[in-house]
């Protein structure tokens, strides 16, 4: 790839897009996260899952009762538990339904993801949007040099590790009490 420098060109479109990140749905999204006995389900396909199940494992070193659908050991989703829904289009078939039946027996829903007034975003009592492309590269949605929505699944991994760090400093918490909780059969 003479004269392209990939490396500059994520770090340029990051650079561009999460310092734009809302504030207030940013603490909102932690707020939600910090109710007192309160299950959590993340929910996404594709790489926004694989981003996802990222956030699953910090955010259960931080004391989160914390899953995604489909794991082997999710447990029932109740009333006023979260269900957060990871998609960039907020069209996901599948996110959508998880969605509506996540509405249906009571459950929050709390959107992540680029298109306000989609489905998903419809079903949801809180979001936070982000900045990127969707894989129909939209009008109006940020020029990714990159393929499809490969910029917002980038933007999904690295906010679970902006909210991971919301919640330490919330909590007045160090590196050695997330040490605490991680494995130890390493």
């Amino acid at each position: 790839m003479a004269g392209r420098d990939s490396t500059a060109l994520v770090l340029k479109e990051l650079g561009e897009t999460l310092p734009s990140l809302d504030d207030a749905q940013l603490d909102c999204l932690v707020d939600e996260l910090l109710v007192p006995g309160r299950r959590v389900l993340v929910m996404g396909v594709g790489r926004m899952l694989i981003s996802l199940k990222a956030w699953v494992k910090r955010l259960k070193h931080l004391g989160i009762d914390i899953n995604y659908v489909g794991d082997e050991t999710e447990m029932p989703v109740r009333e006023h538990d979260l269900v957060l829904i990871g998609s960039s289009s907020g069209e996901s078939k599948l996110p959508a339904e998880i969605g509506r039946i996540a509405r249906e027996k009571g459950a929050d829903v709390f959107y992540i993801g680029c298109t306000p007034g989609s489905t998903i975003d419809s079903l949801a009592s809180n979001r936070l949007l982000l900045r990127g492309r969707t894989k129909f590269a939209g009008r109006g949605e940020y020029a990714s040099e990159q393929p499809m929505s490969t910029l917002v699944e980038q933007e999904l991994f690295l906010l679970g590790d902006i909210v991971a760090l919301e919640i330490m400093w919330r909590m007045g918490w160090t590196e050695k009490d997330v040490k605490d909780r991680h494995a130890n059969l390493e």
